[in-house]
């Protein structure tokens, strides 16, 4: 296992490459300056958050996430193809973890008002690393719709974006359709989505927008297609979809 430096930091990663691990029980350890190791789950989000950095080093640099930059140029693509201003999106960051999905968001001319994620450690993380991305930070497994949806109304929120955030373990796609019944027409909803184009998490997201069919305001998809998420530790290539549907 090859151990990479962080710059400007006092501690270095090497990643644990053991084949067949799914992306929930990959590991890698973090050597300390002071001689210590410490191994550490790479979902275990709150302990990776809590060191500044960190995250950044392994998952988007070390094993090349694609998922922030992708999904954040689909949504840009998405309203472009709808004849809609992307300077006028005012987006809610689901899974929002330290703001790297928010940052990509912003650099491509869209509001970003708001984050969520499942730890508080993120929140913290993401005031930390990158301080007023986010005006509104909420924190919680599963959100209070109507906090939500009143956040929705006061803020104007036209997009609904989350990186990876949905099925896997993450956000159930029940408790997504809700969060997105808050947003008004003419909002998009911009994911991606593990297992690529015939995963279970795609299948899922296909059902809940046909669901709305009968509504008064339906969702059709703007984008969908397969794309390389991220490298495995093992050095394995890992397909996910990013799909971006609009409210009618």
């Amino acid at each position: 296992m090859a151990t990479a430096r962080q710059p400007a930091t006092d501690w270095t990663v090497e990643l644990d490459t053991t084949p067949g691990r799914r992306q929930a029980q990959e590991e890698f350890v973090l050597h300390h300056a002071d001689g210590t190791d410490e191994r550490i789950v790479l979902h275990d989000y709150a302990r990776v958050y809590a060191v500044p950095g960190l995250y950044e080093e392994v998952v988007q640099h070390r094993l090349q996430c694609a998922s922030p930059a992708t999904v954040a140029a689909a949504l840009v693509e998405a309203a472009e193809a709808e004849g809609r201003s992307v300077e006028a999106l005012r987006a809610f960051d689901l899974g929002a973890g330290n703001g790297v999905v928010g940052e990509e968001l912003r650099a491509r001319g869209i509001t970003v008002v708001a984050g969520a994620d499942g730890v508080a450690e993120a929140r913290e993380a993401a005031h930390r690393d990158r301080p007023g991305l986010y005006a509104h930070y909420l924190v919680g497994e599963r959100l209070d719709i109507d906090e939500v949806t009143r956040l929705v109304r006061d803020e104007g929120l036209t997009a609904l974006v989350a990186a990876g955030a949905v099925g896997e373990g993450h956000v159930p796609v029940d408790s997504l359709a809700q969060l997105w019944d808050a947003f008004p027409p003419g909002s998009f909803l911009a994911l991606t989505l593990a297992g690529g184009e015939d995963g279970q998490d795609a299948t899922d997201i296909d059902h809940m927008i046909a669901a709305t069919a009968d509504a008064e305001h339906p969702s059709h998809t703007v984008v969908r297609r397969p794309f390389r998420h991220r490298m495995s530790m093992a050095g394995d290539e890992l397909h996910y979809l990013v799909l971006v549907a609009v409210k009618e």
